[in-house]
């Protein structure tokens, strides 16, 4: 999995630290979950199959998976 440095604003940190607080979360779960319905509410359906297909052979055997998984996901909202 890929490591990137995020630099929080002061209002985004104070609220998330109340979100893992109140929610007892981990913070990398909360910015993967967040990270990923906003991507998905940005790109069309065929640039995220395209993003996918872009990964190695393991993971894009679950690509069509995990984009039924994430449309459903967004369903519940």
């Amino acid at each position: 999995m890929s490591r990137k440095k995020i630099e929080l604003s002061e209002k985004v940190a104070k609220l998330t630290e109340k979100y893992l607080e109140v929610n007892d979360t981990d913070f990398n779960d909360l910015i993967n979950k967040a990270l990923k319905l906003y991507l998905m509410d940005h790109l069309n359906s065929s640039q995220i199959k395209e993003a996918l297909k872009k990964t190695d052979d393991f993971n894009s055997k679950y690509a069509g998976k995990w984009f039924q998984e994430s449309i459903e996901d967004l369903n519940k909202y």
